[in-house]
């Protein structure tokens, strides 16, 4: 009997200790929505006095730490690429600037040492008939040639289809493949890719990605925008100084007026080419 009551008492403390852990968590939890609605009004009011507006659906993503990373480029699997597209008796050339071309009867690819790719060929298909009929024919294409991505998407406007992906769980936000189809047969392909696992070589605990100062720096900086839509955390390719295809922490901006990469260290617009 003594036990019995001794167990009933542990009972309703370990009863009492979780209720006051889950009151805790629930008191905690309403208290970051309150700060973060607050501080998405206060934002609003700030935005507009730049002439700016956030739409009304707009959400302050969380403040998040990203790593800088790297990742090899791979001419092996460029070059495998190159011969799924034009066969493997295409002709490889490489100049003294990096850039590596492959040609053959069937077209030709140019691989840049920044990542960014240029080819056309024949398809061996009929030209597709309308977005859909693409984007099927698109999803063949790239797979045969082992452009493939994690957590891909892909997008038809037209004949024209583009292609995204993640690298390490995350957007990159110039990592884009385009392939617009003509009407005799045969495609081109432009955009920026990568291939392989990045890794870590500076140490530290990696950049912050502070939303609503990269917000406030882009709302002071940015031209012609009214009204900011969305924004998104993640990454950019560029090549450092070593040559090396460099991913760097990055939010997107979605406007009005287009989108725009904001570096997150630096808070300054990213240039961005056409």
């Amino acid at each position: 009997m003594q036990w019995d009551k001794v167990k009933n008492v542990l009972i309703v403390i370990l009863l009492a200790v979780n209720l006051f852990l889950l009151v805790n968590f629930g008191a905690k939890m309403w208290q970051d929505y309150q700060r973060g609605k607050e501080l998405t009004a206060d934002l609003r009011t700030l935005t507009q006095k730049y002439g700016m507006q956030l739409d009304d659906a707009f959400e302050l993503p969380k403040d998040k730490v990203l790593p800088t990373l790297s990742i090899d480029r791979s001419r092996a699997d460029e070059e495998k690429v190159a011969q799924a597209m034009l066969g493997e008796e295409a002709e490889r050339t490489e100049q003294e600037d990096g850039t590596v071309q492959f040609q053959s009867a069937d077209g030709k690819v140019e691989w840049h040492v920044d990542g960014t790719v240029q080819a056309e060929c024949t398809t061996g298909q009929d030209a597709p008939a309308d977005a859909a009929d693409a984007l099927r024919l698109a999803r063949q294409l790239l797979s045969g040639w082992g452009l493939q991505a994690e957590d891909e998407s892909m997008q038809a406007d037209g004949l024209t289809v583009t292609m995204t992906g993640t690298v390490a769980g995350q957007p990159v936000h110039n990592r884009v493949l385009t392939l617009r189809f003509d009407e005799e047969g045969g495609v081109t392909l432009s955009g920026l890719w990568s291939f392989g696992t990045p890794y870590t070589t500076v140490r530290g605990s990696g950049v912050s990605c502070n939303a609503a100062d990269a917000l406030l720096e882009f709302a002071s900086r940015a031209q012609d925008v009214q009204r900011i839509k969305t924004m998104t955390a993640g990454y950019r390719i560029e090549v450092d100084s070593n040559r090396r295809l460099q991913l760097t922490p990055t939010w997107k901006i979605g406007t009005d007026s287009g989108e725009y990469l904001v570096d997150c260290a630096k808070k300054t617009i990213v240039d961005q080419e056409n």
